[in-house]
């Protein structure tokens, strides 16, 4: 592929990659790829804690709410701005803004990029506040489509309507927050964006906490907790832009070519990124015609599939997109290729693990989380189930993520919606048969298959546009899958075996997590798996350096 000269005089990069194809063993430059790790750590550490600060957060919810019909109707409400989020923030802006805005940073400066941020926020927010005008208008409209089932319970269908109400101005700040937060990531600030969520969790817990024993419907609380949570993270992001330079202040003039060229982005980037958060969009509907608690045990299985995918996948794809843009921008394309498989690589190194150790552990993971108060044994068991049929595509998925990006940093954001739109149908379907035999099971393995049949394809299509084979990538894989499988096995009768119940629950997923992390890392060990070295050097570089 033909590359255009590099142009940028304060450039101090190194020069163009040759025009060939790397060869399969090719890795990174160590500069780019200590740099990428770092960052992706950075957010990493800050979705950890943010993870674990939600954790907190559904346990205390479901203490006080349970799988009941208050806890259905808030987690039908939320859906809908979290899906939003998905869609404008997370799915469209994010990567079509970063791709854009990285761009103009590299090729006109910070200053202009600033003359382009202000634009593109002025803009977004006049849209966001019709938007949640709107949606406050249409409410029982938008709980209809969510929830169709609902409309035969008279007490949950007008309790949802109430908490959307309360919660869907959370979109507002939670998109206005994605468009900060892309510029701080593309300018190379990843810790206080990284931190934002964790905000959200604190104050939605001080909600169930504090504002629900006070209020008529205790739900409300929590409402309430998750919109101020959304105002806090825009709020924390300000000062920051500001800082670093002229990025705060209104702009009217919406004709600038890198707005339009974000918005032309956009809508393709939405289904190419957001595709697993529309499955779940679809399950909510199908799961509202099923028995109570239904949405409630998908949401608790979702929640807890989505910790790996969240610290791991999350950070490493937020580090990667201004990376990748980054070296587009500068015609490395030969670079290009090689960031883009280590990534990758280093996602399914970390999530096949994770993905094994779910299924093995995962009752009892949920009994230690969430049975207590209102949430009992046959809640356990049903959340249980659904979160084996999720983390089934967890490395799928993961895989999704991060080859989505790459095509958005190609400023290419129609092949993955195109592939995203055909795998959605695939996975309605296959949700539609599963439906009756499996219940919230089937809902939630159609959502792993879908996954799958995306993730495939759209590498398809990477390689084939690339002109490059990922041979080497697909052995690493299988390398990974082998001492996932072997650490499940040894796993396995940790769980599975009566004379062990004596642990208890704490006991065992605490051995189990110690055990895991041991036989997996030490057979990457063993055979030498070149993302574990790396994630090694990174750490070595590190401690020379807090020594120094």
């Amino acid at each position: 592929m033909e590359r255009p000269p590099n142009n940028n005089p304060n450039n101090n990069m190194d020069p163009p990659s040759p025009p060939e194809t790397p060869s399969p063993d090719a890795s990174p430059s160590s500069g780019q790829w200590s740099k990428i790790l770092r960052n992706a750590a950075v957010v990493g550490a800050g979705t950890l804690l943010s993870r674990i600060v939600g954790l907190v957060r559904d346990q205390v919810t479901a203490y006080y709410f349970g799988a009941s019909l208050a806890a259905d109707a808030f987690f039908v409400a939320f859906r809908l701005p979290n899906l939003l989020r998905s869609l404008l923030a997370e799915g469209a802006l994010t990567p079509a803004f970063v791709s854009t805005f990285t761009e103009r940073l590299t090729k006109e400066g910070p200053a202009s990029a600033a003359a382009f941020f202000r634009g593109a926020m002025t803009l977004l927010g006049l849209i966001l506040l019709g938007v949640t005008l709107l949606g406050l208008w249409l409410a029982p409209e938008m709980i209809l489509v969510l929830a169709p089932g609902f409309k035969d319970d008279p007490e949950r269908f007008r309790l949802a309507i109430l908490l959307a109400r309360i919660v869907f101005p959370y979109i507002f700040f939670i998109s206005l927050t994605a468009l900060a937060m892309g510029a701080l990531n593309s300018l190379g600030k990843f810790n206080i964006p990284a931190l934002g969520p964790v905000l959200l969790n604190v104050a939605m817990i001080l909600g169930a906490v504090v504002l629900s024993p006070r209020m008529e419907e205790p739900i409300v609380g929590l409402a309430i907790g998750a919109l101020v949570g959304g105002i806090i993270q825009l709020a924390i992001q300000l000062p920051f832009l500001k800082k670093i330079g002229p990025f705060l202040g209104l702009s009217l003039d919406f004709r600038d070519p890198a707005i339009k060229k974000t918005l032309r982005l956009m809508a393709p980037a939405a289904l190419g990124v957001a595709a697993y958060q529309i499955s779940i969009f679809v399950n909510t509907q199908l799961a509202s015609f099923l028995p109570y608690g239904s949405v409630s045990f998908l949401y608790y299985a979702d929640r807890l599939a989505q910790f790996p995918l969240g610290v791991f996948t999350l950070a490493l794809s937020t580090a990667v997109l201004p990376a990748l843009a980054k070296v587009k921008a500068e015609g490395r394309m030969a670079e290009f290729e090689t960031v883009y498989r280590s990534s990758l690589g280093l996602q399914f190194f970390i999530t096949l693990p994770a993905m094994v150790g779910l299924m093995v552990m995962g009752e009892a993971l949920v009994a230690l989380l969430f049975e207590r108060g209102q949430f009992g044994p046959d809640h356990t068991l049903a959340t249980a189930q659904a979160l084996w049929a999720y983390v089934l595509g967890l490395p799928f998925l993961s895989g999704t993520s991060l080859a989505a990006r790459a095509f958005f940093s190609l400023s290419d954001t129609k092949t993955p919606a195109k592939i995203a739109a055909i795998s959605l149908g695939l996975g309605l379907i296959l949700a539609m048969i599963l439906l009756w035999p499996l219940k919230h099971v089937g809902l939630a393995l159609a959502s792993s298959l879908a996954s799958m049949i995306n993730f495939i394809w759209l590498n398809q299509a990477l390689a084939k546009r690339q002109g490059y084979k990922f041979r080497a990538l697909v052995k690493e894989i299988g390398l990974s899958s082998w001492w996932a499988i072997l650490m499940g096995l040894i796993l396995w009768p940790l769980y599975y075996r009566p004379e062990l119940a004596f642990l208890g629950r704490l006991g065992q997923v605490a051995i189990g997590l110690i055990l895991g992390t041991g036989i997996y890392f030490s057979l990457a060990y063993l055979f030498k798996s070149p993302h574990l070295e790396a994630v090694r050097s990174r750490l070595r570089r590190r401690s020379k350096r807090s020594k120094t």
